[in-house]
Formats: C-alpha cells, structure tokens, sequence
C-alpha cells in the first residue's frame, strides 16, 4: 500500500471515529432529560393554605385554608409574569381597650379575606423542563384586603394593605396542556391599630402602650395548583 493511500485510510479511520464518539457522548435527542417549552397564556386554579404570622397585638387574621386563580404569561426567555386573586373565610381576635390586660381579648369575629398579587417568575432551567419539572423563584407585589371587617369595640379592622411576596415552586408538566404545580410563598403585609390602642381607660398598660401603630407580618402559603395552556 502506498504512503498516500494509507495516509488516507488513517485519515478516514480517525475521522469515522470521532463520529462515532461524539454520537455516544450525552444524550440522544429522544433520550434527554430536557424539553423544549412553547409558553403562550395559561390560567388556573389553586388551593393551599395560609399560614399567618403573628403581630405585637394579636390581631392579625388567622390561619386557614384558601383557594385561588392564577394566570401566567411568558414574557421571552426565563421570564413568566404571573397574575393571581386569593380569598378564604377567617377570624381575627378582639381587643376591648376598656378591659383589663388579662381580659381584653373578649374573642373572636368572623372576616374575609381577599387578596391580588402580580409576581415577576425565573426558571432556574431556562425555556425547558428537567425530567418534565422546571423549577421557579419569584416575587411580586399586591394588595390584601378585609370587606365587609367591622369597626370592633377598639376602632380596629383590617382594611385595605399593601403587600410585597417573594417565593419558590415548581411546575410538572404533566401533557401538552396541562400542568401541576406546587408553591411556596411568603407574603408581608402590613397592620394599622387605632389611637384607642393606646388608651389606657382599662388597665395602666395599653394594648399598644409604645412604638409604632402599625406592624409588618410574614404569611407563609402553601399552595398546589392546575393550570391549562389557553392558546396553542
């Protein structure tokens, strides 16, 4: 065999193994764990709980379960904007400014509470899912709200607030449309106390005797979620 020709045999050789390589190495297409996401406009529904945090007073509503609607819209690569409206049926506590400290809690009305929140999402995974999960972190901002809350024996109610969120979840798509997810989220909102907090007609210490009348709170929610994709 000529030089040359054997020249091009090794050449040949080299080549066709570097193909075969590079076929073996990683994952073929149909096997990767990735996949592509073509995000349009979904909407959906979720249920979870409320976990309300505590205040100097002890005002803030309580815990409970909750139930909602989101919508969700990619904005271009990693990016989601999600719109969403909560509410469940709680109690908050009341405070008789006119009683003593060891009993003024006289108990406990009935409230709704109302929630809007407009969040800012990333996927730590791009424009894809890992093994059908992509998973998020976010944060939003929004309002609370307490209709219908009546002025108590004090001048307090819950009214109307700002509120900041920040968060994690995770999405499974589980078809082409459809998706679970589940969140993880904290909310902080603020509490305004009346003036009578701070009277001191039934005991010597004021409900609110020093500091600020109002306090910021940290809710935790817990929520799972369905949403469908709207246009294909």
């Amino acid at each position: 065999m000529k030089k040359s020709q054997l020249a091009c045999a090794l050449v040949l050789l080299m080549s066709s193994s570097t193909f075969l390589a590079a076929q073996t190495v990683g994952s073929l297409p149909d096997k990767s764990p990735f996949a592509d996401l073509h995000e349009t406009y979904r909407f959906g529904v979720f249920a979870g709980m409320l976990i309300t945090g505590t205040d100097p007073v002890g005002v803030n509503p309580k815990s409970a379960p909750f139930i909602g609607a989101r919508y969700d819209l990619s904005v271009g690569g990693p990016a989601y904007l999600t719109g969403s409206v909560f509410g469940t049926s709680t109690t908050r506590s009341v405070m008789d400014y006119t009683r003593t400290k060891a009993t003024r809690n006289i108990g406990t009305q009935s409230m709704t509470l109302v929630g809007a929140n407009l969040a800012l999402a990333v996927s730590a995974t791009g424009e894809r899912t890992w093994h059908s999960l992509q998973p998020l972190v976010n944060l939003g901002v929004g309002v609370v709200s307490g209709p219908g809350d009546k002025l108590d024996i004090s001048g307090y109610r819950f009214g109307t607030q700002f509120s900041f969120s920040y968060g994690v979840g995770v999405r499974f798509v589980s078809g082409r449309n459809s998706e679970f997810r589940a969140d993880l989220n904290q909310y902080w909102w603020s509490l305004k106390y009346p003036e009578l907090y701070r009277s001191t007609q039934g005991d010597a210490v004021a409900i609110k005797p020093n500091g600020s009348l109002s306090a910021w709170t940290a809710n935790t929610a817990l929520t799972v979620a369905w949403t469908l994709r709207a246009f294909r």
